[in-house]
C-alpha cells in the first residue's frame, strides 16, 4: 500500500489551525489563572510554528523567552512612552519595546489635510 501524500500547503495550514487552536486555549487557561497550562499550550504552538515555517498568528502576544502569554493586568504591564509600546513581563521580566508607528503615520495624515 501506498502512502498518502500531503501538499506543503495542506500542513501549513493543518499548522495555522492548530496554532490558532492552541493559542486561543492558551489565552482562556491564562484568564483563568491555569498560567502553567497556558504556558504549556503556548510552547506547542510556538513548536507547531518552528516545525512547519509557518509564523505565529499576529494577536497571540506571548513572551518570547519564556513563551507565557501576555495578558495585561495579570502577568504583563504595558506603558506608552516615547512613541513605543513596552511590554513588560512579569514572569521572566523581560521587555519588549514595540513603536506604534501606524498611530503616527494617522495622526501625519489628519495634520496635512485634503
Amino acid at each position: 500500500m501506498s502512502r498518502k501524500t500531503v501538499s506543503n500547503n495542506q500542513v501549513r495550514g493543518i499548522a495555522r489551525k492548530r496554532m490558532d487552536i492552541l493559542v486561543r486555549a492558551s489565552e482562556t487557561e491564562a484568564l483563568a489563572g491555569n498560567l502553567p497550562r497556558a504556558k504549556r499550550y503556548m510552547s506547542l504552538a510556538l513548536r507547531i510554528s518552528a516545525r512547519n515555517k509557518v509564523p505565529m498568528p499576529a494577536y497571540a502576544r506571548y513572551c518570547q523567552i519564556c513563551s507565557a502569554p501576555l495578558v495585561p493586568g495579570l502577568n504583563c504591564r504595558v506603558r506608552l512612552r516615547d512613541k513605543k509600546v513596552i511590554e513588560h513581563c512579569l514572569e521572566c521580566d523581560t521587555v519588549k519595546r514595540t513603536p506604534y508607528l501606524r498611530e503616527m503615520k494617522e495622526r501625519r495624515k489628519c495634520r496635512k489635510g485634503p
